[in-house]
């Protein structure tokens, strides 16, 4: 069906505006642009208004008081303040409203005449005549409201008076109130025309192909690839839009195409498949004598083929699997029996090992025994040995010990028989300080009483002396009689290390031999260990190829039993029911 660009434009009031839409943002941009110049142009306008306003009343200002200043020279040159005064005020008045006031300074800075309202203006005023008097030139403010000449008698002369006016521009204001308020309606009038033209045009130019593209996109939405647009010749964005368009519709009908094609394919693949799973159905049930006789499409053939010959391959491997497994069943039996046998006599011989062996171990333990209780006595006979020696060493040094207390017992009464002559001397110091003090009379009273103390100290001490040398004496006698006793204990004790001497080395003897005699019987009974190892190692692999054997028995009824559960079209063997049997 094909939709032509007419049909397509009949439905454009169908396109809705919204504030999203791009017509609604372009026609926004359109009218914030168009208000944005407008309100500039008529921003420049009110200011220029202003600006010739304003120099306006700056000529009219300087042209009115070049003319009063003529008139006013001679009245100031005779300095006729009332003549002045009237002038001025003929002038304020001839002048019209505009004119707010006017002075008159005379050279030396006094005013002459004053006429208006001045009010706040007049100091401003006042100073800007007497800047023109003292600079000589004319003077204005920035506004151009003011204005102030000096007045010369002659042109080289110097200023004899200044004249100074006022202005106001609200006349000419209100005079231009109407040219500015028509100046902005026509240009509200031309902005409204411009922007009614503008959003028109863009209705045309932007929102009419739109709606054109939308229609025509949602034909194609639909799964209509028939469309047509009138756009082709554009040269613009539309023009591309509309062509690329087209070039989707074509790829779009050309994929329907393909899909329809790949539906067919599909078709006769889900038929293939069909075949194909049944065949395998018939596999995996354990059939072997199906193969599919149906055609295939020409580009699956080669597929069913593939399938046949692979089918028939596994039937002829099956067949030769059975055999071989019947084959392997038979040998496995014989090496089974085989085994049985040698599993039996090497259990046997293991037996008679084991036994052997045990009585080895418990001889073993028992020379064991016998050679560390020799050990053990010739260590205590050792012991007894060194502790014999030691107590020897002993008694050496409690000899020596004995000799050394007689020789200290000798010093120390010694060294009492000098305690005691010095006691004695001590005594006859006494004596003599004692006849001394008698002699000396009252005055030597405590000299005697001093002697009489030290004389009965030094008998203590002399005493003390007899006492300490009669126990030293008595100690002296007991050491002696100690160290006798001790030479004598000495002399036992080597007679007694003599003898502990010959037992240990019996004793050592003893345990030499009964530790070669079981080192023997230990290496008797490491090799009876080694063989009965060997033994039990040999009947644990006779046991595992038995059971191999036995393995190898079952493995193989076991695969004859699954072969029989495939129909391969010839007779297999009854390995597996006979295993089953036997079993």
């Amino acid at each position: 069906m094909k939709v032509r660009a007419a049909g397509i434009a009949g439905k454009i009031g169908t396109l809705r505006l919204f504030p999203g839409s791009v017509f609604f943002k372009v026609a926004g941009l359109v009218v914030l642009a168009t208000l944005v110049v407008a309100s500039l142009l008529a921003w420049q306008a009110w200011r220029l208004g202003d600006r010739v306003t304003a120099l306006g009343i700056a000529a009219t200002a300087r042209q009115s008081i070049d003319s009063v200043a003529g008139t006013l020279l001679p009245a100031i040159r005779f300095g006729d303040a009332e003549r002045v005064e009237a002038l001025l005020a003929e002038h304020l008045e001839a002048s019209g409203p505009d004119l707010l006031g006017g002075l008159v300074i005379s050279g030396t800075g006094e005013i002459l005449a004053q006429v208006g309202d001045l009010g706040p203006l007049l100091p401003e005023l006042e100073a800007l005549a007497r800047e023109a008097l003292e600079s000589g030139t004319r003077q204005g403010n920035t506004q151009g409201h003011m204005v102030a000449v000096p007045e010369r008698l002659s042109p080289e002369g110097a200023p004899v008076a200044a004249v100074a006016e006022v202005w106001s521009d609200a006349g000419l204001r209100a005079a231009t109130v109407w040219d500015r308020q028509l100046m902005l309606l026509t240009g509200a009038g031309s902005l409204a025309v411009m922007l009614l033209v503008s959003l028109l045009w863009l209705r045309r130019v932007v929102l009419r192909p739109l709606a054109m593209l939308q229609q025509a996109m949602s034909r194609v939405a639909a799964g209509d690839y028939d469309v047509e647009l009138s756009m082709h010749g554009r040269r613009d964005e539309f023009g591309d839009l509309a062509r690329h368009l087209a070039d989707l519709t074509e790829t779009l009908g050309r994929g329907r195409d393909a899909q329809e094609a790949r539906g067919r394919a599909h078709e006769a693949q889900n038929r293939v498949v069909r075949h194909l799973s049944e065949a395998l159905n018939e596999l995996a049930e354990g059939s072997l004598e199906h193969s599919i006789r149906e055609e295939f499409p020409d580009e699956y053939e080669e597929l069913r083929g593939n399938y046949n010959r692979a089918v028939d391959s596994l039937r002829a491997a099956m067949t030769e699997v059975n055999a071989g497994a019947l084959n392997i069943h038979g040998s496995a039996e014989e090496i089974a029996k085989a085994s049985d046998d040698l599993s039996r006599r090497t259990e046997t011989q293991a037996a008679t090992l084991e036994e052997t062996a045990a009585a080895l171990d418990q001889m073993l333990s028992s020379v064991r025994d016998a050679a560390q209780s020799a050990r053990d006595a010739e260590n205590s006979v050792q012991a007894a040995s060194k502790l014999a020696d030691q107590n020897g060493e002993v008694m050496r040094s409690a000899v020596e010990a004995m000799g050394g207390i007689e020789r200290s017992s000798q010093q120390i009464n010694e060294i009492i028989g000098v305690i005691d002559d010095i006691a004695f001397q001590t005594n006859l110091l006494a004596l003599n300080a004692g006849v001394e003090a008698a002699r000396a009379g009252s005055s030597g009273k405590g000299f005697a009483v001093v002697a009489s103390e030290v004389r009965a100290l030094a008998q203590r001490s002399s005493d003390a002396a007899q006492q300490i040398k009669t126990l030293i004496s008595g100690s002296a006698d007991q050491v002696r009689d100690g160290v006798e006793l001790v030479e004598r204990s000495g002399e036992a004790l080597s007679e007694v290390v003599a003898q502990v001497g010959q037992i240990s080395a019996l004793v050592s003897n003893i345990a030499g031999v009964a530790s070669e005699q079981a080192q023997g019987l230990t290496e008797i009974n490491t090799g009876v260990s080694n063989l009965d190892r060997v033994t039990q190692q040999n009947a644990a692999m006779v046991e595992q190829s038995t059971a191999a054997a036995h393995m190898l028995r079952g493995d193989a009824g076991k695969l004859s039993h699954l072969i029989q559960g495939f129909r391969l079209g010839v007779t297999t063997g009854q390995v597996g029911r006979e295993d089953n049997a036997a079993a």
